[in-house]
C-alpha cells in the first residue's frame, strides 16, 4: 500500500497541523500521525483541489470539515481504490481539470516569457540599429576625431590639394549621394602599399595608395569607396560598439535616453582600433554601397572587377580581408559572385568615366 505524504488541519484547535501519511483502503482514507488517527469512509469523502495556485488536494468529511487533509503529491488521484469507486468519479475529474488548468497557465506562461526573449534577442539587430540612429552625429564624428589622430602618426599621409581636387571632382556624384544623408566627408591620402581604403566614424576617408596602383579604372576605385562610405551610413562602427552592450542595455536605452550610451561612445575610439565588422555588415555595405552607385549613375560592375583582381591577389599572397580597415570581409568569390548576380537581376550600363585614370595615378605616384 502506498503512502502520501500529507498535513492535517485541525480547525477546531485553532487550526492545528500535523504532518502524517495518507492511507487509502478499499473503502475509507485514514490519516496517521505521531499522535492521530484520522479515518474518512468513502461515502462521506469530499475531494477537491485548492491551496495556493491550486496545487494541492484536500480531503475532508462533509459530516466534519472543520478537519482537512491535504497532499501535494498529485498521483493520490490515480490511486486504484479511489478512481475504482464510481461515487468519486466526479470530484477526481474536477480536481485533474483545475489542476491541468493551473499546469497549462504556468505553461502558457512560461511559453510566452521565453517567446518575449527570444524575439528580443532575434530582432537585437534591428534594435541595435535603431538606437545607433538615435545617437547624435556629431559623437560619432567625434570618436573617428579622436581615432584618426592617434592612427595617422602610423601613416604617411600625401599632402596634394591638386591630387584631392581632381578626386573629389571625380567622385563628386558619389559623395553628393552620401551627403545627402547628413554625412561631410573629408578625404585623405597615404602612401602605402596595402590595396586598402576605409572611413572613419562620422566620415574621415583614408584612401591607400596600394588601391590606387591595383585598381584599373574609376569605377572600381569608387566601387570600393561606395562599400566603405556605407559602413559609414549605416553606422556599423556604432553598431558595433552597441552590439557589444548587454540586451537589457540596449532594449532600455532603446525605448529610454540615449544620453546614457555618451560615456560609453566617448570612450569607444580606442575600442574601434580592434573592431571588426559582421558579415551582416559587409553584405549591407556591399548593397548599399551599388545603391550609391547606381543613383550616381556610375558603373557598379567595377566593384565587381576590384574584387576579382583582389581574388587574384589574394591567390598570390593570401592578403583576403585586407581590402576595409576595421573588418572581417566574406569570402571574395562570395562576394563576386551575389553582385554578379544583382547586375543579372537588374542590369545597368551607365556611361564610364572619362577623367584618364591612368594620368591621375602617374601624378600621384609623382607627388608620394
Amino acid at each position: 500500500m502506498k503512502n502520501y505524504e500529507a498535513i492535517l488541519i485541525d480547525s477546531t484547535i485553532s487550526n492545528e497541523r500535523q504532518i502524517g501519511n495518507i492511507n487509502i483502503h478499499s473503502y475509507k482514507i485514514e490519516f496517521i500521525s505521531d499522535s492521530t488517527v484520522i479515518e474518512i469512509p468513502f461515502n462521506s469523502l469530499k475531494i477537491s483541489a485548492g491551496g495556493a495556485g491550486n496545487r494541492l488536494i484536500f480531503f475532508s468529511n462533509i459530516e466534519n470539515e472543520l478537519i482537512s487533509i491535504y497532499t501535494s503529491d498529485k498521483s493520490v488521484l490515480k490511486n486504484d481504490f479511489l478512481i475504482g469507486n464510481a461515487s468519486l468519479q466526479v470530484q477526481i475529474k474536477s480536481s485533474k481539470k483545475v489542476i491541468r488548468k493551473i499546469i497549462y497557465s504556468t505553461l502558457y506562461v512560461s511559453a510566452f516569457f521565453v517567446f518575449l526573449i527570444l524575439s528580443a534577442y532575434l530582432a537585437k539587430d534591428y534594435f541595435v540599429e535603431k538606437l545607433a540612429n538615435q545617437v547624435p552625429q556629431k559623437w560619432e564624428k567625434k570618436a573617428g576625431d579622436k581615432l584618426f589622430a592617434t592612427i595617422s602618426t602610423q601613416y604617411d599621409i600625401v599632402e596634394n590639394d591638386s591630387l584631392k581636387k581632381v578626386f573629389l571632382e571625380v567622385a563628386k556624384p558619389l559623395l553628393s549621394q552620401i551627403e545627402k544623408e547628413g554625412v561631410k566627408i573629408d578625404l585623405y591620402f597615404v602612401n602605402d602599399p596595402t590595396i586598402n581604403a576605409f572611413a572613419l566614424p562620422g566620415g574621415k576617408v583614408v584612401i591607400q595608395s596600394g588601391l590606387l596602383d591595383n585598381a584599373k579604372s574609376w569605377e572600381e576605385v569608387l566601387g570600393v569607396l561606395s562599400h566603405e562610405l556605407a559602413h559609414v551610413t549605416r553606422r556599423h562602427h556604432m553598431r558595433g560598439i552597441i552590439n557589444n552592450l548587454g540586451l537589457y542595455t540596449i532594449l532600455a536605452a532603446t525605448v529610454g535616453d540615449v544620453s546614457a550610451l555618451a560615456g560609453t561612445i566617448g570612450s569607444m575610439g580606442g575600442e574601434l582600433a580592434s573592431l571588426s565588422n559582421s558579415r551582416t555588415f559587409e553584405t549591407e555595405a556591399d548593397e548599399t554601397g551599388w545603391k550609391y552607385l547606381v543613383k550616381a549613375k556610375i558603373q557598379p560592375s567595377g566593384m565587381i572587377s576590384f574584387f576579382e583582381t583582389l581574388d587574384k591577389e589574394n591567390k598570390k599572397t593570401k592578403m583576403d580581408g585586407y581590402l576595409s580597415f576595421l573588418s572581417t570581409h566574406p569570402e571574395t568569390k562570395e562576394r563576386i559572385k551575389n553582385l554578379k548576380l544583382k547586375l543579372r537581376k537588374n542590369p545597368v550600363d551607365f556611361k564610364l568615366i572619362q577623367h584618364n585614370f591612368t594620368s591621375f595615378k602617374k601624378s600621384f605616384n609623382l607627388i608620394k
